[in-house]
């Protein structure tokens, strides 16, 4: 695991060094607002109630609002644990004009915020803060090529 977080890190400061791909624009909430996908990478959680801890993994939808709300359903596998379908979330989505940012949400059982870093106005990579619970995703808006021009 320590060999996973030190790759992770090497990598996510490579992304930085590089820049994101419309940092000359400048980022923002109204750039980004829009549907959006997410697959999270195997990560671990340890978490005070069942499913207490283990590998756990997430795919699900994220509707990003022009002020910085945020709303959406996941599905999860906990490893020794029954999946969850169709797990509703809401939360917010703080955007610098570096493309860094954090992205706090809630569920029925949990609250998170992680950090992110806008790749371009159609990906977003982001990874937990807490380190109880580590995980990594990348975010992928859907939709057409159009909503990015009724900035």
């Amino acid at each position: 695991m320590i060999r996973f977080i030190r790759i992770l890190m090497a990598l996510i400061a490579c992304t930085l060094v590089a820049g994101p791909a419309f940092a000359d624009t400048g980022c923002s909430i109204k750039k980004l607002a829009g549907n959006w996908v997410f697959a999270t990478g195997i990560g671990q959680q340890n978490l005070p109630f069942p499913p207490s801890d283990g590998d756990i993994t997430a795919i699900g939808t994220m509707n990003i609002y022009r002020d910085g709300s945020l709303e959406g359903r996941f599905d999860v596998t906990v490893f020794n644990d029954l999946p969850g379908q169709d797990i509703p979330y809401w939360g917010s989505i703080v955007v610098n004009s570096d493309c860094t940012g954090t992205l706090q949400f809630t569920t029925p059982l949990s609250s998170r915020t992680d950090s992110i870093v806008i790749v371009s106005r159609k990906e977003i990579l982001g990874m937990s803060r807490d380190p109880l619970n580590l995980w990594t995703y990348q975010v992928r808006k859907i939709g057409s090529d159009d909503d990015e021009d009724n900035d």
